[in-house]
């Protein structure tokens, strides 16, 4: 029996080792991107809702912190006293001066305990400050 040498098409020798190297570099990227995302918001909060809230389309530059039902403040999942926080803003703000603060109460929390962090945060410098609700529809 007669072998048939068969020529090798491009496609063969195309190596997909770098190709299969790649995809877990980004399966890597995106599970630590996500997880880094979810950081700030590890605090669970039952958020008021709004019918006039607008979903802000820039992300970027943003500081969260967190105010619970008792009022307790967290930045990302760190508990902070008010003198803390306003500390973290300000050296924040020497970093990054676009530097925008996300603040999210749960409906719970008293006004005053929310008043507390807007007056701090002014008190530093966060003059833009972007308080957060879920949008109603």
């Amino acid at each position: 029996m007669a072998r048939r040498h068969r020529s090798k098409t491009p496609e063969e020798d195309f190596p997909m080792t770098p190709m299969i190297d790649m995809v877990f570099l980004l399966l890597v990227f995106f599970m630590t991107v996500s997880t880094l995302a979810q950081a700030d918001r590890r605090v669970k909060l039952d958020l008021p809702e709004s019918s006039q809230s607008d979903v802000p389309e820039d992300l970027a530059d943003r500081g969260t912190i967190s105010l619970d039902a008792e009022g307790v403040i967290y930045i990302g999942a760190e508990i902070k006293s008010l003198e803390s926080m306003q500390a973290a803003i300000k050296q924040s703000l020497v970093e990054n001066p676009e530097l925008r603060i996300h603040v999210r109460a749960d409906q719970a929390t008293a006004y005053s305990e929310i008043k507390k962090v807007l007056r701090a945060c002014a008190e530093v410098g966060a003059y833009e400050v972007i308080y957060a609700t879920y949008q109603s529809r």
